[in-house]
């Protein structure tokens, strides 16, 4: 195991199923990480929970409600903030992720030896001014004074953070206590942990923090076109200058990606690391 021994990955798979987690547990392990893994599951969930302890992740169980603690997606943060806190004597890095729509191509922690967390940003050159579905949330959870402030920021991605067991207690004990405070009303409501995220990005920078550009360690497909991600030839996700990212969230979003993953993750076939970008 290494140097992962000292790492943890964490992600909250409450309501999923077995086929909405496998190609993120199996593209993990395939990438070399022997690391500790800790997903947060339904209290119910008994084959999900059976099929993660078969890849060794240890499991805990959650119980949430969306009328009193929102989305599960928000709520995580301060469960994940109580987690990291109590380890912070057990690990130095930790990596926070979305599960259903981010698979590895390698080691996640590859070339992070410094502890500040990274925030990672989306395609150019959308900011909160002109991409619709952000803005739309930035106007929601914040006053318009404050929305000014954020509107011509770029747009990081909350559903990859990684770094520091330091620096990601703070980040997420701040993006606890600011989910927390919502208004019910507004907790139900998606969309929440983005504008936080984002205003500890550009505007609060109260977190020990560096801004990484898309498509380097972290790829997020979501917003940005079609052709910028193709397959290559040793069927790992490429970026239009040839690199493949360690990690690719929203790829499900792309169709011809998301056809090539599923068939690289098909249950019967091994899934071999990718080469450097």
């Amino acid at each position: 195991m290494g140097t992962d021994g000292r790492r943890l990955v964490l992600g909250a798979a409450v309501g999923f199923r077995v086929s909405q987690v496998r190609i993120f547990i199996e593209s993990l392990r395939a990438s070399g990480y022997g690391g500790d893994v800790l997903m947060l599951v339904g209290p119910f969930q008994w084959r999900l929970c059976a099929y993660l302890r078969r890849h060794g992740v240890r499991t805990i169980s959650t119980w949430s409600t969306r009328k009193l603690h929102g989305p599960i997606h928000a709520y995580r943060f301060e469960k994940f903030a109580k987690l990291v806190r109590a380890a912070q004597g057990r690990y130095d890095y930790v990596l926070i992720s979305d599960v259903r729509d981010v698979f590895f191509q390698r080691h996640p922690f590859e070339g992070i030896i410094t502890p500040e967390c990274r925030f990672y940003l989306e395609g150019a050159p959308w900011t909160f001014a002109t991409e619709p579905v952000n803005r739309r949330w930035a106007k929601m959870f914040l006053s318009p004074a404050d929305f000014q402030r954020i509107s011509t920021c770029r747009i990081s991605c909350c559903g990859v953070v990684v770094g520091g067991t330091g620096p990601m207690t703070a980040y997420l004990e701040r993006m606890a206590a600011d989910l927390h405070a919502l208004p019910l009303r507004l907790r139900r409501e998606g969309g929440a942990d983005t504008i936080f995220h984002n205003w500890i990005a550009c505007v609060r920078r109260e977190v020990d923090l560096t801004i990484v550009e898309n498509n380097l360690h972290v790829a997020t497909l979501g917003i940005e076109p079609t052709s910028s991600y193709t397959i290559g030839s040793d069927q790992c996700v490429v970026t239009a200058d040839g690199r493949a990212p360690a990690i690719c969230h929203q790829y499900d979003r792309v169709p011809h990606i998301l056809k090539a993953v599923e068939a690289r993750f098909a249950p019967t076939l091994p899934s071999p690391p990718c080469a450097g970008g």
